[in-house]
Parts: C-alpha cells; structure tokens; sequence
C-alpha cells in the first residue's frame, strides 16, 4: 500500500463502496411513492449519480446495484431486488464510465446521467413486464424518468458541492 495515498487500498474501497450502499439503501428507503407496477419511485439515484461522478464507475456499479437491492429487500417490493441490482449496478456503471472522462464538466454530467435515466427506465419496463405486465410497466415509465431526473439533478450538484468542500474526494475514482 502506498502510504501517500491510503485511499488507493482496497480495503478503503471496499469501506467506501460499502457506505455509499448503505446511503443509497437509505436514499431509496427514506421516500417510496408506489407506482401502477407494484414498485415506487425514490431518491436512490442521487447516491447512484453522486457515487459515479465522485468514486467512478465500479464503485457506483456496485454502490447502486447492491443498495438499491438491500432498500427493495427490506420493504414491501422485495420482488423487485434482482432487477434493481442488475438495472441500478448497470446504471452506475454507465453513468461512472461516460463521466469518468471528465468528472467536472458538467455537460458531460448531463450525458452520463441521461443515458443512466434511459438505461434504468428501459430497464425497469423490461423488468416490470415480467413483474406486473407490459401495460402496468409502461405505465411506470412517466414516473422512472421523473426519478432518474430528479436524481441526476441532484446527483450532479452534490458531487460537485463535495468535490468543492473537500477536494481530496478527487483522488478517489476508480
């Protein structure tokens, strides 16, 4: 381990991954508005979007995916875990991979997060066909863009407010 940069060991990558789970499982259980397919909208994709641009894209994969599954486990939508973690780890994913190449430009940040929005709403109408039907799924579609919206807006403006107060969270991305 590098004693400059002790934030480069993997077990502060595993501490940090697992924090941002817990807060994104948080952020998920904290506001659950249910929607026609059995599921609900939530805040978990703020931590997806902040976890991206701030810690990149594996930690964000693994941060949505797992956090967003843990909220839907421990509430009335447990069904839903599977493809909360397979659509919200892929979300991350994506999201962390666009923005990694310039994490401040904000445009690039729109991008990112517009192809997360699209990426977690077709999933979730994949998902939710098998769940609830194609026509309850799609009738979710208005409410999983608002979310993603919602979260990327978010997402993006806490990411850099952190980026500002604590510069060091730069080093971070992996």
């Amino acid at each position: 381990m590098n004693d400059e940069r002790p934030f480069m060991s993997p077990a502060f990558r595993i501490a940090s991954i697992a924090i941002l789970a817990a807060v994104t499982t948080v952020l998920t259980r904290v506001v659950q508005i249910p929607t026609p397919a059995r599921g609900y909208i939530n805040l978990g994709d703020v931590a997806i979007v902040f976890t991206a641009i701030t810690l990149g894209p594996i930690s964000a994969m693994f941060a949505g995916g797992l956090g967003t599954a843990l909220a839907d486990l421990l509430s009335p939508f447990a069904i839903w875990a599977p493809i909360s973690l397979v659509v919200h780890g892929l979300q991350g994913l994506l999201v962390g991979l666009i923005a990694r190449a310039r994490p401040a430009n904000v445009g690039l940040n729109i991008v990112a997060g517009l192809v997360g929005i699209a990426v977690m709403a077709g999933g979730y109408l994949a998902g939710g066909s098998l769940i609830a039907g194609f026509g309850a799924s799609l009738g979710d579609v208005p409410g999983n863009l608002l979310q993603g919206g919602v979260g990327v807006l978010l997402g993006i403006l806490v990411a850099a407010a952190v980026s500002r107060a604590y510069p060091p969270v730069r080093q971070w991305r992996w």
